[in-house]
């Protein structure tokens, strides 16, 4: 079984290997180091941006989660401009090295966050 996406899903199906969990604008349990979280998963992230960053380009982020923190690295998997009255960019995130014992963490905040 393949994990590669399908190009051909009809639209509006969900891609992701999990669900992503909007993240309070206070941020919760969970904070990214230097960037404003939208939402969250234990396989990326969703930030908010001032400046655009390149798709595919990997990039050093320090996640806590409950405390506890961790440094990850993230592919830049989509970049979109964000409406309003602010230049701000939508990034989409996909971690590229994280520690498995952290990503287990994160999925179980997530959870709980998420009933």
């Amino acid at each position: 079984m393949s994990s590669a996406p399908s190009p051909s899903l009809p639209a509006g199906l969900e891609r992701r290997r999990a669900r992503r969990v909007p993240v309070p604008r206070d941020g919760g349990p969970v904070s990214v180091v230097g960037a404003r979280l939208l939402d969250l998963s234990p396989y990326g992230m969703m930030i908010e941006s001032p400046v655009a960053l390149t798709v595919d380009s990997e990039l050093p982020f320090r996640l806590v989660v409950a405390s506890e923190k961790a440094d990850v690295e993230a592919r830049v998997a989509v970049c979109t401009p964000r409406p309003g009255p602010r230049r701000t960019f939508g990034i989409g995130l996909e971690f590229v090295r994280i520690d498995e014992v952290f990503r287990a963490r994160l999925s179980r905040v997530l959870a709980g966050a998420g009933t």
